[in-house]
């Protein structure tokens, strides 16, 4: 695939400076050339010292969304973005290592496509002891293909869109 388009990342975050790191630092690595991806991560009033974990990711950007709510942090970082593709992941979540490189395949290898909504797995924290909670957000929550073909939407934790 040739590489041309550049793409932000937007992260919101409120309170989750262990999952971000972890999200950071697998799109650190990423599969997509590095000149061409941004990452955009925007606080949503954290209480956790947020920008100064970001400033350890020479690749990602942070500001402050004040008014509560992960769209209006989301709205915060699409007003800062330079990508001709927008990518939205979340603070808790672990992209692939090639995520964005099959995100922008997909969204391009379908004509006038509006986005490209991926798998959201969800993991247990304790893989041996899940609880109940978890074992009934895995069956029932974020289920892409559902939003996609029946509500034509995708869950922000995996979307791609112009």
């Amino acid at each position: 695939m040739k590489y041309d388009l550049f793409v932000s990342v937007i992260i919101p975050v409120f309170n989750n400076s262990g999952g971000l790191k972890i999200c950071l630092q697998v799109l650190e690595i990423q599969s997509y050339p590095k000149s061409l991806y941004e990452i955009i991560v925007v606080d949503n009033g954290s209480v956790e010292n947020i920008k100064f974990l970001v400033s350890q990711f020479p690749q990602t950007s942070f500001t402050n969304e004040p008014q509560p709510g992960s769209y209006a942090a989301r709205n915060k970082g699409i007003s800062i973005a330079r990508g001709e593709i927008i990518a939205f992941t979340d603070s808790d979540c672990i992209p692939a290592l090639n995520w964005l490189e099959v995100g922008v395949q997909h969204l391009l290898s379908v004509p006038k496509c509006g986005l490209v909504a991926g798998r959201i797995e969800i993991f247990f924290k304790n893989p041996n002891h899940p609880t109940a909670v978890e074992i009934y957000d895995r069956i029932t929550y974020l289920k892409q293909n559902k939003y996609i073909e029946k509500y034509k939407f995708g869950a922000t934790a995996n979307l791609f869109t112009f």
